[in-house]
């Protein structure tokens, strides 16, 4: 089975070639650390003697999720040292600004899945245990991590209701795969039933929760000091105007946004209302900052603040910040919701108990939303991006409400951070199975 997958991997690579040196050429994707990718991985991280703890996280909001765990984990081990390795660039950037305290040289570009790759950097750096974030799943690396007798543990699994038929159609394939796993820690009874029904054995699974309630617990310190740079960067501090941050938006939505803005901006008490803008994907700044100066609005960038002038809207165009700008929104709206992408992260406001506005698609976070509708911490519009016009008069009406009536916004920011404070201890959980299973 490892070999048909390993020739299928070299043939899917060989067909995706063009399209990835037009991305990397492009977006200046994938070319970084292509070295690292194959398994030439620096001197820091050759074995020194000591037990290994390697965390991979895919991209930015795993990494940035993994904070209060890796946390955890250097509390309770203090003789381990730590590697860390993800798939993007950007995450690679937070990974090594985040995690420079518990090593210098620690991360990696993860390795390429195939079986010499997986080899070579398994014996580089021999590790004592392998801990996977959300559910990646790679075949070679588990099971030349298996034949090294190295534990490997999934954490904060997840299933998506979109991606579960897809997966159980690989059952019988996933089922061997799965045996390499020494633990597959879960974030519902959902997600443990479903990884289950794709073949993983029922004794391995969990159900710990989702850590990422939980990873404010250690960015406290970090925040304020991004706090007081956002804040100075973009004029936060300078208005009492409301502020409308819309986080982790995708292509198509900031249009959308822009014209909500000018029809906000037009009602009679509301007409200094600004926007913050916070693109999903770095290689789409400019483009973003172009439009909204298309639309007619003066535009300051995190990033250029220039002269310090007043700007209608404001771009954060910098990685690893949008948590802390949702402490300024007077009201939050969270991407991913407007387009048929399946939404992003609605935690984060939820930290700062701002109320949340969100599109109609939010199939990625079925469990967290519908628990946020039950408890009205959420405002849903539901007219679809085939509606455009509809999107943007019920956001009209939705943003107007909010910024018109305060005790409504404290009401819902309220509710969300109640819903945060319940479901907070999954760290400790996902800790004590860790620990369980750690070799030092």
């Amino acid at each position: 089975m490892y070999l048909l997958y390993s020739v299928l991997m070299v043939a899917w690579g060989v067909l995706l070639i063009p399209a990835l040196l037009l991305r990397a050429w492009r977006h200046k994707k994938y070319l970084p650390g292509l070295r690292q990718r194959f398994g030439r991985l620096p001197g820091s991280l050759r074995w020194d003697g000591r037990p290994t703890v390697w965390i991979h996280t895919c991209s930015v909001g795993e990494t940035l999720s993994a904070q209060p765990l890796v946390h955890g984990l250097h509390q309770r081990f203090p003789e381990a040292r730590f590697a860390f390795s993800t798939i993007t660039a950007t995450g690679q950037a937070i990974a090594r600004e985040r995690f420079a305290r518990y090593g210098e040289g620690s991360t990696f570009f993860f390795p390429v899945d195939l079986a010499w790759v997986a080899r070579r950097v398994l014996d580089w750096i021999r590790p004592s245990m392998l801990l996977i974030l959300d559910t990646e799943i790679w075949p070679n690396v588990l099971h030349q991590a298996r034949k090294r007798g190295i534990p490997v543990l999934l954490i904060n699994g997840r299933i998506s209701a979109k991606s579960f038929p897809r997966y159980r159609l690989a059952r019988r394939l996933l089922r061997f795969v799965f045996r390499d796993y020494s633990l597959l820690l879960m974030r519902s009874e959902e997600d443990a039933e479903r990884i289950r029904a794709m073949g993983a054995p029922a004794d391995r699974v969990f159900v710990t929760g989702n850590i990422k309630y939980d990873r404010d617990l250690v960015e406290k310190e970090v925040s304020e000091a991004q706090s007081r740079s956002l804040a100075e960067a973009l004029g936060l501090n300078d208005s009492e105007a409301s502020l409308i941050v819309a986080g982790s938006t995708h292509q198509g939505e900031e249009a959308i946004l822009l014209e909500v803005l000018r029809n906000v901006r037009r009602i009679p008490g509301l007409e200094q209302t600004r926007l913050l803008l916070v693109p999903r994907h770095p290689e789409r700044f400019d483009a973003v900052a172009q439009l909204a100066a298309a639309f007619g609005f003066s535009v300051r960038r995190r990033t250029a603040p220039g002269n310090g002038n007043p700007a209608q809207v404001l771009l954060l165009d910098t990685i690893g910040e949008l948590a802390t700008a949702y402490r300024f929104a007077t009201v939050a709206f969270v991407g991913g919701t407007l387009i048929p992408h399946g939404g992003q992260n609605i935690l984060e406001p939820a930290v700062y108990a701002k109320p949340i506005v969100i599109g109609p698609c939010m199939e990625n976070f079925t469990q967290i939303i519908d628990e946020f509708r039950a408890l009205g911490a959420v405002r849903q519009i539901h007219a679809t991006d085939a509606d455009k016009p509809a999107q943007i008069t019920q956001l009209t009406e939705t943003f107007t409400e909010l910024l018109q009536d305060a005790a409504a916004r404290d009401k819902l920011g309220k509710a969300a951070f109640s819903i945060f404070e319940r479901n907070r201890g999954a760290v400790a959980l996902t800790l004590q199975k860790i620990a369980e299973t750690y070799r030092g």
